[in-house]
């Protein structure tokens, strides 16, 4: 069961890095696994076999995450908008209670509320930033690939990055998307002719999330080990603004109204939110059995 706790955590992870308006690294210190993601991916370079065996079961569901992301990310955003965003609306929201602890009888500064404030600037600024149309082309295409590969792999890291928005700004989400969704609808119906054409580009964009990873990892390490109390005040400002961000992500990226929908859409959307809430609280204050083994 814990085993299944992880991957599913790791899932919602891995859906939280594509998704516009939501980071990945958020949704992992949200369910209380940074911390544990980021010390593996700092004993990689050292010891890359037992980094990678203690974190295992959180990276099989970031990539199943990114599969089903992937997958049906058009389907719902495109025919269930509403009800899909109030969904992980309710899974943010839910995560404050885990939140507020981590900064429970600890003395505040005027720097640790000014880094809250910062961070809350931060997020209300993407919510102004513009898809721009980009080119590809020749090896420049392989280029992109490689920095789409970095910029993900900083949002599963960076908390209150999405690579999804920053994706956007430079032009290239679209791209991704139908990237990966092309290759994944491939493999799954094992048409090998057309997955060869994008082995190179499948190359270069783990090269970017491995390069990415490694470098931006060694620095959230040393924040978490240094400014704690910052980070977690950083992420209570970023939580409370990304529901704002979300909503204003959805309504950019359709060209039509995306709150005129059907009363029933509304209806199940309110019931996911709650869902949402009660998921994610559930999941983060969900402690494994070797920790309740030990009270």
């Amino acid at each position: 069961m814990n085993h299944i706790i992880k991957i599913v955590k790791g899932s919602l992870v891995g859906l939280g890095s594509i998704l516009p308006g939501i980071s990945g690294s958020m949704v992992a210190t949200i369910l209380k696994i940074y911390t544990e993601l980021i010390t593996a991916l700092n004993q990689f370079t050292k010891k890359p076999f037992k980094a990678i065996l203690s974190v295992w079961q959180y990276i099989v569901g970031v990539l199943l995450g990114y599969v089903i992301g992937f997958l049906l990310i058009k389907v719902f955003l495109e025919n269930f908008p509403i009800p899909f965003t109030l969904l992980f609306i309710g899974f943010i929201l839910g995560s404050i209670p885990s939140v507020t602890p981590e900064l429970k009888n600890i003395p505040k500064k005027w720097h640790h509320y000014a880094i809250m404030i910062l961070a809350c600037l931060m997020m209300i600024l993407f919510m102004f930033v513009q898809e721009q149309s980009a080119s590809t082309g020749g090896w420049t295409y392989y280029l992109i690939v490689f920095i789409i590969g970095f910029i993900t792999a900083a949002s599963l890291i960076t908390p209150g990055l999405s690579a999804a928005t920053l994706l956007m700004a430079l032009g290239y989400f679209h791209l991704l998307i139908s990237l990966v969704d092309d290759v994944l609808r491939a493999i799954l119906t094992f048409n090998l002719t057309e997955i060869m054409p994008y082995l190179p580009m499948l190359l270069m964009l783990a090269l970017g999330l491995l390069i990415g990873l490694i470098v931006i990892g060694k620095v959230m390490y040393q924040v978490l080990m240094h400014f704690k109390v910052h980070f977690y005040m950083a992420i209570l400002g970023i939580i409370l603004i990304s529901p704002f961000n979300i909503l204003f992500e959805l309504q950019t990226s359709t060209q039509q109204n995306v709150f005129d929908t059907p009363w029933y859409q509304w209806i199940v959307g309110v019931i996911l939110f709650f869902i949402g809430i009660y998921t994610t609280y559930k999941l983060a204050t969900k402690r494994s059995f070797k920790e309740d083994s030990h009270d």
